[in-house]
């Protein structure tokens, strides 16, 4: 029922929002329970909870609950219980169903997923069919297979709605009752083991020119007690409603076996098949479940269709998302100018950051290669990113000339996670033939690739982690806290502060002024391309004359000025 229906209700005396409504069934006593005995060594144990339940199966809500039309906000739960599961070990549970009563639910399929979808779970799990099922203005009564699982832990099946899950606000709906129905029996008797299912074709194989099978593949033996075991098997298909119902309610055939044929499938369609097995005494084990996600348009259900999903059967994974290529230059006599060759460490990139469907960046990816070492000195190299912390990494590596090591984040940092990918630029690119590697005229040795990545357990945002190549830095071995960044991009917690505003650096920290001379000339630079560093003891303003004016404009004159090089003094030019 939508909003626009109350006027109506109210023409009719129904007094919808009051609590004071009444259903067209009798009014209940306070929660019934029985147990019927039928007479074939089963019993049957029924427990019926409604609006006269009283505690602890059902408490009243400040608003909403059974027997009054409840809205998005007036979600309530109650309690089953079935205590003769937990004081005789006897009790062995062949089928259990939740059958809950209600009113006006609007679950038709032509609704699509503005429809009214009011989900039902236990223990904070989704049932299948995971909602109610009705139309409008009518009674209808949804059953609801409860794993044994849920009971045989403690006797309590906690149950919950949520109502009007996807429209938040739009449908209201009203509950008679919850009705719990086991049957079990007496016996030392074992249930037999939850299947194990394999699926054919696989979700993302799935098309509509393909029949859904769903084998039982073990486990062997498939009962404790040697009984002979049979498969029951259930299905059902989200037609664009955002949940599977049962396939019959859907318009579909009663699939009872363990195939759905091809032309009983749409494109975007999701299928799930439940089987259940059941041994020569009647015992059923829990469900196992195979679910064909969204055939031909969305196989790992992240809401991306496939055609344009970069990672189609990765639900956290989506966009690529590459930068250009770039280079980084470091000087490392920094806080002095020193020699300012910018080619004590030399490093080519690409970035990738892989985002998932919301747009959080799940992954960021490197491939590069170190081109050249200029420094007498040993440098580590790192990267600092942002707007997360170490704990957040799920995994990453770094992979050196062919060579993979997994990396820890360095400890020591709130507010960003550090991973350091060389640990000494000397063990990358090593002296040879040549003091230096690739910064003097004549040395041409091959460039080592690097590449590196890290995973992220929670997805960040773009905003908080910023672009590539994030804030990557060098380090002096041996002298941790000597850090040197790319202009304005701050220390990170282990660098020594006591160093800035020292020698040619001017870095102010009240202003996030950092690593800059009094002229705005940097330690370390982000060329958006390949670049020709220059060769050993040359300045990097005389190797590139537009250089100067571009750093002390600020970036505004001469923002190409790196396609500009003095070919005298560049390696490689």
């Amino acid at each position: 029922m939508r909003k626009f229906k109350l006027n109506k209700l109210c023409c009719l005396g129904l007094l919808a929002l009051s609590g004071s409504v009444l259903t067209n069934s009798a009014l209940a006593a306070a929660t019934t329970e029985d147990t019927v005995n039928n007479g074939d060594g089963t019993f049957t144990y029924t427990q019926k909870i409604d609006v006269s339940s009283t505690a602890p199966h059902y408490t009243p809500p400040a608003s909403g609950g059974f027997n009054i039309y409840s809205w998005h906000n007036q979600d309530f739960g109650w309690q089953h219980s079935f205590a003769d599961v937990i004081s005789n070990p006897l009790v062995q549970i062949q089928t259990a169903t939740l059958l809950i009563r209600a009113y006006d639910v609007d679950s038709e399929a032509f609704h699509g997923l503005a429809g009214e979808y009011d989900g039902i779970s236990v223990d904070g799990v989704d049932l299948n069919p995971g909602i109610l099922q009705g139309t409008d203005e009518t009674w209808s009564e949804t059953p609801f297979d409860v794993p044994i699982s849920y009971i045989t832990d403690d006797g309590l099946i906690n149950t919950f709605i949520d109502i009007d899950m996807n429209t938040a606000g739009s449908w209201v709906t009203k509950l008679d009752y919850s009705l719990l129905t086991i049957t079990y029996m007496e016996t030392s008797n074992s249930p037999p083991f939850k299947p194990e299912l394999s699926m054919s074709p696989s979700s993302c194989d799935a098309t509509t020119a393909s029949d859904l099978v769903v084998s039982v593949t073990g486990p062997t033996p498939a009962d404790p007690d040697g009984d002979t075991v049979s498969y029951l098997y259930r299905w059902y298909v989200d037609i664009g409603q955002g949940n599977v119902v049962d396939d019959e309610v859907a318009g579909k055939t009663d699939h009872q076996g363990d195939t759905v044929l091809s032309s009983q499938t749409v494109d975007g369609e999701t299928w799930r098949a439940q089987v259940t097995a059941v041994d020569s005494n009647g015992l059923v084990s829990d469900p196992e479940f195979s679910t064909w996600i969204s055939i031909s348009t969305d196989c790992d259900g992240d809401g991306v269709d496939d055609n344009v999903d970069d990672y189609p059967t990765d639900p956290e994974r989506a966009f690529n998302n590459y930068y250009p290529e770039g280079t980084l230059g470091y000087e490392d006599l920094w806080p002095d100018k020193g020699d300012y060759d910018f080619n004590d460490f030399v490093l080519r990139h690409t970035f990738n950051k892989i985002t998932n469907a919301d747009g959080n960046i799940k992954e960021i990816e490197m491939v590069g290669s170190a081109v050249a070492r200029g420094a007498s000195y040993a440098n580590a190299f790192a990267i600092s990113l942002p707007g997360t912390e170490g704990s957040n990494i799920e995994s990453s590596n770094v992979t050196i000339d062919g060579s993979a090591s997994a990396l820890t984040p360095e400890a020591g940092h709130t507010g960003e996670a550090v991973m350091v990918l060389i640990d000494n630029v000397f063990d990358v690119l090593p002296t040879g033939p040549f003091l230096y590697y690739n910064t003097q005229n004549g040395d041409d040795r091959s460039l080592i690739s690097v590449a590196f990545n890290a995973v992220f357990t929670t997805p960040v945002t773009v905003a908080a982690l910023g672009d590539a190549p994030y804030n990557a830095f060098i380090y002096r071995v041996g002298e941790r806290g000597k850090e040197i960044h790319l202009m304005n991009k701050t220390p990170t917690d282990l660098a020594n502060l006591a160093l800035l505003s020292t020698g040619d650096d001017v870095s102010d920290v009240g202003t996030a002024t950092y690593y800059q001379t009094t002229d705005g000339h940097p330690w370390a630079i982000l060329v958006p391309s390949a670049w020709s560093h220059p060769y050993e003891y040359i300045d990097v303003l005389l190797a590139y004359p537009q250089m100067q004016v571009w750093a002390e404009s600020g970036g505004v004159t001469h923002p190409t000025w790196y396609n500009f090089p003095n070919n005298t003094y560049c390696w490689k030019c």
